[in-house]
Order: structure tokens, then sequence, then C-alpha cells
């Protein structure tokens, strides 16, 4: 874990448990150690920060997600990136990192600032054209090991702590090893990852883990796992409706369907014919929920699309 972090996990943590310094300090540093810890300038020891984590009551099993800001020009500098990028507006997107980048709006002093940046970076450079897809998988690695310094794609071993931005690059990254055709290696990051999140205590959001989960799902369907894929869309099913996410609902339930009718493809008879039947099913429900929610109409045509592809005349 880099400095950064170490000193965000402490900070964050010590606001949310509504201790001041001085009441954390005590019995461990005194408080301008502490103080130096929280603002980056000094990285505490390995017993220090066990001791500091164990006065938090912090569990081992904890992962973290993206720290908060005070800032809340910080917070419009990014919310305004992420509209474009989440929209498909990759020149804007660029020319808004370029504009970041030029005034200093997130310094890159910070880790996790140049994570964020460069992420979205990367990705919107590959899908223009700009990157192959080794030239992406590479940086993409050398920009998680930024603070991620044991990461291995062959060797995938979790680590104690993740920030939201380590789990989208290990998303994307994930992502691009299935487009290349390395199935193997993107099940293992993403089966290793989702099962380390499946057993945490707290998490600070829920996008990572949904976009982990439905692109899993995703890569087990393409590769005819098709009841793998099914449950993996429950699991990710259950866990919106935990965060009470419908917005979101409609993917997973059009990856369900959609396995199905790939699944009664290679079937015949009846049990192919009522495998479509429930495919479809889910299918049109998909589709009713992305018209009630707003995250992505243009994906109706899509899904209208598939399910008027493999009706039942």
């Amino acid at each position: 874990m880099s400095e950064y972090n170490r000193a965000s996990v402490i900070r964050y943590y010590r606001k949310q448990k509504n201790m001041t310094q001085e009441e954390l300090a005590e019995g461990i540093c005194d408080t301008y150690t502490l103080s130096r810890y929280e603002n980056g300038t000094l990285n505490p020891s390995e017993e220090n920060f066990q001791k500091l984590m164990n006065k938090l009551e912090m569990p081992e099993e904890t992962i973290l997600f993206n720290l908060q800001t005070e800032d809340v020009n910080i917070e419009k500098v990014r919310n305004r990136l992420l509209w474009l990028f989440e929209k498909g507006d990759y020149q804007g997107a660029e020319n808004e990192i370029e504009e970041i980048i030029r005034k200093n709006q997130l310094p890159l002093m910070y880790v996790e600032n140049r994570q964020f940046l460069y992420r979205i970076r990367l990705v919107v450079e590959q899908r223009r054209g700009k990157l192959s897809l080794n030239q992406y998988i590479l940086s993409l690695e050398n920009l998680l090991k930024e603070s991620f310094k044991d990461y291995d794609s062959e060797k995938f071993v979790n680590k104690y702590f993740y920030t939201e931005n380590e789990l989208l690059i290990l998303n994307n990254i994930a992502i691009a090893y299935g487009e290349a055709g390395k199935y193997e290696t993107a099940c293992r990051i993403f089966s290793s990852v989702i099962w380390q999140m499946e057993k945490v205590s707290y998490m600070d959001g829920y996008k990572p883990y949904y976009l982990l989960m439905v692109n899993y799902a995703n890569i087990l369907g393409l590769h005819q796992k098709y009841d793998e894929s099914i449950e993996m869309c429950r699991k990710g099913i259950s866990w919106l409706l935990k965060w009470e996410k419908g917005n979101c609902l409609y993917n997973f339930i059009y990856n369900i369907g959609w396995n199905y009718i790939e699944k009664s493809k290679g079937l015949s008879g009846e049990e192919s014919l009522r495998l479509r039947k429930t495919g479809l099913l889910y299918i049109w429900e998909a589709y009713e929920l992305c018209e009630l929610y707003p995250e992505r109409k243009e994906n109706l045509k899509h899904i209208k699309k598939y399910f008027e592809k493999n009706k039942i005349v």
C-alpha cells in the first residue's frame, strides 16, 4: 500500500468513528506523528498501522472503496469527467482530462488522482483506436502497480485494501484479457477479486462490485459457461437489491435471459423450447426495467432487437 493510501485510510476511518487525532494517537504515537501519517508526509510502520487499525476496530476483511473528499470543487471536477466518460463522449472526456491536468485541478502527486485520470484516458484511447489491446493492458497494469506493488496477472493474490480506482482498473484489465483471448487470466482476476469482496464487512459504494460481477457474467456467458453466468447474475441482483440500485438491475436480468436463449440453441425439443421461453421472459423484463429507469436508455433498442430476433413465432 502506498503512503498516500495509508494516510487516506487512517484519516477516513478516524472521521467515520468520530475520533479526534488525540484520541486515536493515545498509546500509539504522539498527535504530531499521527497528523503526519494522515497528511502523507510520514509513512507509519507496519506495527503502528496495525495498532491504529485495531483501535479503529477495522477487521482484516475490510476493503476500502473510494475515499470521500471534503473539497466540493474536486468532486465537481471528478463528476463532470465521469459524466462525459460514461455517456460515451470520448472527445469531451479527453479534452476535460487535458484541462484538469493543465489547471492542476487534481494534483498528480497523489496516486489516487493519477489512477483516476489515467484509467479513463487509457480506456478512451483504446476505444478510439489510439492504443493496441496489448499496449492498453500493459499501460493499465503499470498504472495499477503504482499502488498494488505485488500485482501479477498470472499469480493473482488479493491485497488487504482496495481503492475504487484499483478495482475499476482491475475490471478493465480483466475485460481486456478476455478480449485478447486470455480467458483463464480474465477469470482468475474476476473470480479472485469477487471472492475477496464477498467476505468483506464494509464497503463504501456499490459500483465497482457491480461492474466486476456483470462483466464476469458476460465473459462466462460468451464462453458458454451459461449456468455459471446465470449464478453470477443472480448474485449481482441480490447485491443491487441490497443497495436499492434498481437502475442497474436490467443488465443482470438481460444476461440471464441471454444465457437461457443461447443455451437453448444447443438443445432440441421441449427442453430447448422451455429455455427459450424462459429467456424471452427475462429479456422482456429487462426491457421494461431499462425503460423505467434512466441508467442507459440507448440500450433499449439493443434489448428489443435481441428479443425480436429470438422470439417464438
